[in-house]
Order: structure tokens, then sequence, then C-alpha cells
């Protein structure tokens, strides 16, 4: 199994292309500044099936928020929107608004 994903609505969401952090296990990395010293950072394993969501401030040594998401199915754009899916039952994990500012709802 593999994560479903569009890439293109990534990369627009995102306004970059991904870091690459292994090409052949399909693990990629997006960043994105926020206002006051935010940055938000996604990544994913496609055929491992994580997700990871970090929220750093530069002023921080440590993340203001991390956490890694096991067994995702999907991942969504929705307007300004990230949705993460779980693989079976297709149930809504995490939110994550990108604008105005960041924004996470956690639904575990």
């Amino acid at each position: 199994m593999a994560i479903n994903y569009d890439e293109y609505l990534l990369l627009e969401l995102f306004n970059s292309e991904p870091i690459i952090i292994d090409r052949e296990a399909e693990i990629y990395k997006y960043q994105m500044q926020g206002s006051q010293g935010l940055e938000l950072a996604f990544s994913f394993s496609v055929y491992d099936q994580y997700v990871t969501i970090r929220l750093n401030h530069d002023q921080l040594q440590n993340p203001l928020y991390d956490i890694e998401i096991q067994n995702v199915g999907e991942i969504r754009v929705e307007k300004s929107k990230l949705i993460v899916l779980k693989q079976q039952s297709k149930e809504q994990v995490i939110e994550v608004e990108v604008t105005p500012n960041f924004m996470i709802d956690l639904s575990i």
C-alpha cells in the first residue's frame, strides 16, 4: 500500500517543491514560513505510510508541536488546508490550515 496524494496540490499549497529526503523510498518534506517566526514542516513516506508535522519557532530550540501519524492512507489539500486521513477507515486524523496563520486541528 501507499499514501494517495496529489503532488501538484501540495506544490500549490506550499508554494515550493519538496525536499527529497529519499528518492527511492519516496520520502518528501515540505516547509513553509509563517508570520512571527513560525515554520511549518510537513514530511511523509509514501510506502511506509507515515506523516510528520512539526511547528517550529525561530527563537526556540525545541519544536512547539511535533507529531508522527502512522497508517496514513491519503493526504488531501482543500483550499488552504492540508488533511490527513487514516488508511482503512478514511477518517480524518489531522487538519492543518496554513493561511492566514497556522492552525492544527488534531482529531484523535
